[in-house]
Formats: C-alpha cells, structure tokens, sequence
C-alpha cells in the first residue's frame, strides 16, 4: 500500500517538475517538426476555409442571408493566415542562425517555436468553431407586392425621390435610371412602391424583378425574370439559348412596354449575357436598378442617377412613432423613445427594426434598448448589411480608413487631411514613398467609401460616419486582438477597465482634465489621440507625468487638442513616432526634446501658443516631411538654419510672418530654396517685397498646394486648416502686386481668389484675363472699386467663369453691373466658342450691400446658371429686378428656369419692383 502511494507521489512530482522542463526542451530540440506541424495545420484550416466560402458562395447564389458567424469566422482565418505568415517567414531570416550562419541561433530558435506552438493552438481552435451546419437563412421569394406605399407614406423627402425618379421614367430620352444610397436607407422599398405605382399608373404593361446580390449568378437572376414573365425555362439549357428566349420576350415584339428592375447591383452586369436587350433608343423597354456602390450608376450607364438619403429627424420620429404605436399621450415613453429613435440615425431600416422590437415593451426595455444602442449594439439586421459592405471593400487598406474614422466622436466632421496624417504615420498604405502620394491614396480611397456610403461627404474635404456605421466599425475594432478605447462625452479621468492594456488606438476627449496619469501600460499602442473642452484651454494646466509615454513605446501617432501642457521627457523613447500634433495647445515648456525623434515625418503646431523660444534641435529632423508652423502666438523669426537639413520636406506652412529684419527675411529665403521636394506652401504677410522674393525661391511650378495670403491682419492664415490654391490679397497689400510675374504665375493656377479692401481694377474679368483666371472655384470680392465684373462689349477668353462654384460680392459700391453688354454676342479670342460658358458651374452667389446697382443680371446670363443652388441678394438698395430681359417689346424670350435652385433670400431691396421683367416666362424649382 505504501509502495503504491510512494509511487503515485512520485509520478506527480514528475508530472509537475519534470514536464515543464521537457516542454521548453521541446521547443528548442523539436524546432524543425513544430514549424511542419504550423504549416500543415494552417494548409487544412485553408482548405477548410477554401469549403467554407464555396458553400457561402452557394448560399449566395441562392439569394441566402449569410450568418454573421460565418463572416465573423472567415474574417479570423484570414488575419490568422497573415500572422502566420508572418512567423514562417521568420524561419529565413539571418538571425534564425549565428557564427556566420553556419551554427543556428538557439534563442531565436526557441522563441519562434514557442510562437509556433501558441499559433498551432489558435488555429486547433480555428477549427473547431468552423464546423457549421448551414451557412446560409433563405429569405423570401422576389415578389413585388400589389399595396400601396406604407413605410413612407407622407413622408416628404421620400414623396420627391419618388417623384424624381417618376419623372426619370416618363422621360422618353432616360432609359437606365440608378437608384444609389447607403445599405439599409430604403432602396429596395423604394424600388417596390416605384414597381407598384407605375402599375397603377400603367406607364408599363409588365414590371419584372430580379435580386442580384454580391456574387452574380448569371442563371438565378435568369430564372427570377422568367418567371415573372412567365417562362419556363429548362434548367439544363445553356446560357445562350436562356439569354436568347429572354431576350425574345423582352424585345418588346408584342408591342408590350416592360420595366426591368434589378435589386442590389454590386458591379457591371453585361445586359446581353443576361438576355436583356440593351435599351438604348428603345421607347418600350427601360432599366431600373438599386445598389449601395454610387459609381455601379457609371459602369451600368445610368442615365439619371438618384441617390435615396436618411430620414431627417422629424421624418425618423414619425416612422418610428407609427411603427412602435406610440401615442402622443404616452408621457411615460414619448421622450425616451425619442432617444432612441435618434440612436437610429435616420435610417429607415434601424427604425424600423427597433421600433419593432420595443413595440407594447415596458418603460425599463426601452431604457436597456438606449443603453446597448449608445454602447454600439447594432441590431444583426443592421448590422449584417453593414457587414457586408465592410467585407467585400477591396483590401485592408480600405478597411483600416474607415476603421480610423470611428475614432472621432459621433457626428464629427472628419479632416481628410488628419486622416493623412494618421495613415502616413501609421504606415496604413503601400507603394506610398511620399506624403503626396498617400495624400492621393488616402483621398482615393476616401472617395471609394462615399461611393459605397460606408463615408458621408462633410464640408469642404471632410467625411463623416453614420452613427451606425461607426458603431459597426467599433464594434469590429474591439473584435480585433488590440482593438480600440474610444470615449468622447462626460470624461472627466482616465477610463479604467474599459479595454485590455494591448488596444492599439486611444482617442479620449475630456470635459475636464487636471492630470494624465503615471504608469499607464499600453505596450501596443499605436495611435494616442487626447482632446479636452476648449474652455479648458483658457483656464487649467494638464500636467503631464515625466514618465507618461514610458510604456508606449510603440506609438506612431499622437495628437494633442486645446490641452496647456509640458511635454514630458519621456517621450523621447518614442523611437518609431512618425506624427506629432500640438493642435490649438498651449506649450509651456522648452520643446528640444522633440529633436530626438528621428524617425518623425510630420510635425504641427496649427494654432499653438508657443511660450519659449522655438528650439534649433528641430533642425535635426532630416526625415520631416511635413512641418505646419501655424503658430496662434509663436516665434518670429525661427533660428537660422532649422530647414537647412529638411532635405525631403513636402510641406511648409509658414504661418504669420509680421515684422522680419532684412536680415531675417534673407537666410528665410535662402533656406526655403533649398527645399527642392517641396510642393505644399502657406504663408501670410503684409510685407508685398519679401512676398515676392520667397515666391521666386521657392520653385513655384512644383507646388501642388498653396494658401499665399497677403494682409496686415493676423490670423486669417489660421481659419482653415486644409490649404488648397488659394490666392487672398486683403487690406494692407499692395494692389500693384498683380502685375508681377510670379503673381501671375500664382493666379493661373488659383483656384480660390478674394480679394479685399484693394483697389485693384475696375473690370476684374477682362483685366485679370491675361493672367489666367479660368481655373478659379471661388471668387470673394469686397470694398473695391470695381465697376463690371465682366464686360462682354470686349475681349474674354472661352472658359471664363466656366469653373465658378461660388460668387460672393459685398460692399462694392461702384458696381454698376455683373455684367456689362449682351453675352450672347459676347467675343470669344483664340478659340471661337460659340456657346458661352460663363457661370455654368455657379452654385452660390451671395450678394451684399450695393448702392448703384439696378439690374443684377441679364436673361442671358440668368440661362447660363443651370447649377445655381442657392441665391443670397442683400441690402441693395436701389435694385429693381434680379433679372433683365435682352428682348425687345415685340419678343418673348425663352422659358427661363432654375432647375436646381434650393433657397432664395431677398431682403433689404428697397426699390425692388419683381425678380423679372413680363417679357420672361420664369420657372423657378425651390426644393
């Protein structure tokens, strides 16, 4: 009995001390057969991954809802696969050997088959959690049913699309028509009501359709067609003779007029291949289709495009109220229902489904549906189709955008240009040697995600996320292994238990901050974003610990935003940072330390107080990139030699540059010549000589980007911070400026002009003209003495004004006309343009305080305005009508219409008689 007990001790004691040692033993002496059991393992979860997607693929074909699972789980194998990658190629690295590669390096050896061993485990796991029954959730059948609009009745944004789209297919001249908006905005009821109505209408004798989906399948979206035409059609028969019967039935030989609608377009479809006959210059047959991809509408040859938008805030109320059977009497749920149905996002599909689901619930269910909504529940209707879009985006880079974006809080407008930032110092994009050019692929594939509405445009070059969007982007990035802490409402510390200690992003905004914690471990940390209230700016200090960043030693990114702080000497440990960004700081202490970082491309300081003097270890950045010293109070001059050794330095922005020595100005000059890569410039000044010596050193005809503002004014240079061409000459300058070459040569490629308080010339078009003014977006005129703004009776290059995207005129008290003389006689040098194009891309025109002006403009000019939006007219006090005739009495002029026209504001006209005269039939189009 003892001997049996002696021995089971003993087994034990080997099973706890001697195991673990023959463990680690392993991995040094088993090194070879644990990275061939890694590549066998990974090459079955391939193959099983490879089944996998052929049976999502089927469930596709099949018209099947694919379960969130399923995609959840492919997405792993895929970033399983990359880290896995990532390990066997390690196996060929030099340092995988030592003594001159002839003997192998045992340590290394054993950390990569420690590794090895923990991804054999993950993809085991794998595995397992791919063993599914089914793949896919059928739906129902494609029918288009016979009632009448109920979602959106009443509705009035819905009631116009509705009527546009109407329009679009009783033009006979429109025969394709793309219907474009976000996943989940009402499309595809759209697309029913639209079936419904021309039935009832009976513009169309048949209306048949079909889904399409993501991945095509030729002969399902055949067998949709037919039997709503009532074919049969053998299922064995080859594509040609199918295409061939339905492309009989379609052709209209029956005299028969028949609706195609073709639901959740992905990408081109070859109408031929399908047994569509194409619809060109065909008055029977006409193509609608739906899909969440804008520029699907190009590749199909949509004719009219109309794009179905979100649900404005009263209209979402509405929906969600009759949806939910909310009375207006219902006090105890009215205004937490209003909570969540802005929780919504105006997006019919979100509304409905959670007004679905909290229908004749308890007051304490609506209270836990607004938590888990505010905490990034998206319903999994929702958030399948959002899913979708995220999945099928075109690569990682697409992808790891749009996850940047939901680090801004909910309904942010997103610079463009800090995205640049961030992707370039984290390294997002390949085959991206410079900042220009991932510049051009972060605009690129910022364009790719409006196109797909997964981005909403904001102003100017800003986006914006759908607050449902963002919660599915957040909700993806704290799936990942790092994920990301997000916080941006009623912080007042450091959140805590919030995330594991490895996420790889932070983006946190303060209501109130009076310190940044010591020992703080985030050894993944990638991307540090600390924002606080503004008003915090003006009245506390942040301290920062000295020790802040020493355990984020794999930062690429920080940004700092309305913070006064001291920068911490930690930060020199920050040996990979790339961007650095003191945004509307307050920098209290001396800065040198900021020369350590070597590795730093861009660095700014927008609208930063700098408190001490500007420091020359700046200067050893030689990989700077991008130096913004836009400074709200800073150093003026910067010491000598600080650009000197910047030799790949893109962009410079300058800032207000007031009161330089000659001196000064001098070794200024010469250092920004040296800049050979540069091709972005900003600078601000009143001094015309030193303005005109900088522009000739500076190698203008390479510059991309420039903001040259010249003024006596401090500040202005700081009101925007996304420069484009931009050309302001304002009160102070110099007017004699424009005849200088190198202003012309600025004006030819100006895209923004304004022009302030400087007497400049009286026909701006015409003597303007021979610098080139053709390119110009934006025009701002103000307290001049201009007298036309253009004057036809002379000489005017074709393409004048043909770019103009909006006019705004103030105080110019000696303008008698916009412009003077008949423009459809106006002469055209050079290239005999018969038809003018002046204003014909004008959206905005704002128009303030004239004293002589009668008539703004002619009929002529009026027709030439096709894209005119919006109409601001303002305390002229001696005008009498907007638009002039240029009939005589016996003529009736042509139907004058503004078919884009959005808001009209007259106000202030004194003497103001009628917006025409009786001799113009006027249609005005206010949406």
């Amino acid at each position: 009995m003892a001997e049996r007990i002696g021995f089971s001790i003993a087994g034990k004691l080997s099973e706890y001390a001697v195991d673990p040692i023959l463990c680690q033993l392993k991995y040094f002496f088993c090194y070879n057969s644990i990275i061939q059991n890694l590549r066998n393992k990974v090459r079955d979860l391939e193959n099983k991954r490879t089944e996998v997607q052929l049976r999502v693929d089927e469930a596709n074909r099949n018209a099947e809802v694919i379960g969130p699972s399923i995609s959840e789980w492919l997405l792993k194998v895929v970033d399983l696969k990359k880290e896995i990658d990532e390990v066997l190629n390690t196996t060929t690295s030099s340092e995988m050997q030592c003594l001159f590669n002839r003997c192998p390096n045992l340590k290394s050896r054993y950390l990569l088959s420690r590794k090895a061993t923990k991804k054999i485990a993950e993809v085991d796991k794998l595995q397992v959690e791919g063993t599914f029954e089914r793949v896919g959730y059928r739906t129902l059948p494609v029918h288009i049913p016979n009632l009448a609009p109920h979602y959106f009745a009443g509705f009035e944004t819905r009631r116009l699309t509705k009527n546009t789209i109407m329009e679009a297919l009783k033009d006979k001249d429109i025969s394709i028509i793309g219907i474009c908006g976000m996943p989940g905005v009402g499309k595809t009821t759209m697309a029913n009501e639209i079936a419904h109505e021309v039935k009832v209408e009976k513009l169309f004798d048949e209306v048949v359709m079909a889904v399409v989906s993501q991945n095509q399948d030729i002969n399902k979206i055949q067998d949709q067609l037919a039997e709503m035409l009532g074919l049969r059609i053998e299922e064995k028969t080859n594509n040609i003779v199918r295409s061939g019967r339905l492309r009989e039935r379609l052709g209209g030989d029956d005299g028969k007029r028949i609706l195609v609608i073709l639901d959740d377009v992905w990408e081109e479809i070859d109408f031929g291949t399908l047994g569509i006959p194409s619809p060109d210059g065909q008055k029977i047959l006409k193509i609608m289709f739906t899909t969440r991809i804008e520029d699907v509408c190009s590749y199909m040859g949509a004719q009219r495009k109309i794009e179905v938008e979100v649900l404005p805030k009263e209209e979402a109320w509405q929906l969600f109220k009759d949806t939910a059977g909310i009375s207006d009497h219902a006090t105890n749920v009215v205004g937490i229902a209003k909570e969540v149905a802005d929780e919504c996002g105006g997006l019919p599909l979100a509304l409905v489904i959670v007004a679905k689901a909290l229908k004749d619930r308890n007051v304490y269910a609506w209270r836990d549906a607004l938590k888990q909504l505010q905490n990034s529940q998206v319903t999994d209707q929702v958030y399948s189709r959002i899913e979708l879009s995220y999945i099928y985006l075109k690569d990682d880079e697409h992808r790891s955008l749009l996850l940047l974006c939901s680090l801004f809080a909910e309904d942010e407008s997103i610079p463009i240009e800090t995205l640049v930032r961030y992707s370039r110092g984290l390294g997002l994009f390949q085959k991206t040697d410079t900042l220009s050019q991932t510049r051009d692929r972060a605009y690129s594939i910022a364009d790719n995600l409006k196109s797909r509405y997964l981005l909403l445009q904001g102003e100017d070059e800003e986006v914006k996320l759908h607050d449902l969007v963002r919660d599915f982007c957040l909700m993806v990035a704290s799936k990942d292994k790092h994920g990301y802490l997000v916080k941006h409402a009623d912080l007042n510390e450091w959140p805590e238990n919030d995330i594991h200690e490895s996420c790889s992003a932070i983006s946190l905004t303060f209501n109130e901050l009076y310190k940044l914690p010591s020992g703080l471990k985030y050894e993944n940390l990638e991307l540090l974003r600390v924002l606080c209230n503004w008003r915090l700016w003006i009245s506390r200090r942040q301290n920062i610990s000295e020790e802040f960043f020493k355990c984020m030693k794999e930062l690429r990114v920080v940004e700092f935003n309305w913070m006064s702080i001291q920068i911490p000497s930690s930060i020199q440990l920050l040996t990979g940072l790339r961007t650095l960004c003191f945004d509307c700081c307050v920098l209290e202490s001396e800065i040198s330390v900021i020369g350590s970082l070597k590795k730093l491309e861009i660095l700014t300081f927008y609208y930063t107080c700098l408190n001490v003097d500007f420091p020359s270890e700046i200067a050893e950045l030689s990989n700077l990139r991008s130096l913004d010293l836009r400074f709200k109070k800073g150093p003026c001059p910067l010491p000598r030699g600080i650009l000197l050794g910047m030799k790949k330095l893109e962009e410079l922005y300058l800032g207000d540059y007031f009161e330089t020595r000659d001196e000064e100005q001098r070794y200024i000059i010469k250092e920004v010549s040296s800049l050979t890569c540069l091709n972005t410039f900003q600078i601000s000044t009143d001094d015309t000589q030193f303005l005109m010596q900088i522009l000739q050193a500076l190698h203008f005809e390479k510059l991309e980007r420039f903001q040259i503002i010249g003024t006596e004014e401090k500040g202005l240079s700081t009101k925007n911070n996304h420069v484009t061409r931009s050309l302001s000459l304002l009160e102070g300058i110099d007017g004699s400026m424009l005849s200088q070459p190198v202003i012309n040569s600025v004006m030819r490629r100006t895209e923004h002009l304004q022009i302030d308080k400087v007497n400049v010339v009286k026909n701006l078009a015409n003597e303007l003209d021979e610098y080139g003014i053709i390119n110009l977006k934006t025009l701002r005129l103000s307290n001049g003495g201009l007298e036309y703004l253009i004057d036809t009776t002379k000489p005017i290059s074709a393409g004048t004004f043909g770019k103009l995207e909006l006019l705004e005129l103030v105080d110019l008290h000696d303008l008698t006309q916009i412009c003077n003389g008949n423009l459809s006689r106006m002469e055209h040098f050079g290239r005999g343009v018969s038809e003018p194009q002046l204003f014909c891309n004008l959206k905005n025109l704002y128009i303030l305080k004239f004293d002589k002006i009668r008539s703004m403009f002619s009929e002529t000019v009026a027709k030439c305005m096709v894209n005119l939006q919006f109409l601001y007219i303002v305390s002229c006090w001696k005008l009498e009508e907007v638009v002039s005739t240029d009939t005589t009495d016996n003529e009736v002029s042509d139907m004058l219409g503004f078919a884009k026209l959005k808001e009209v504001t007259l106000q202030n006209l004194d003497s103001f008689k009628s917006f025409t005269s009786q001799y113009i039939r006027l249609t005005l189009f206010i949406s």
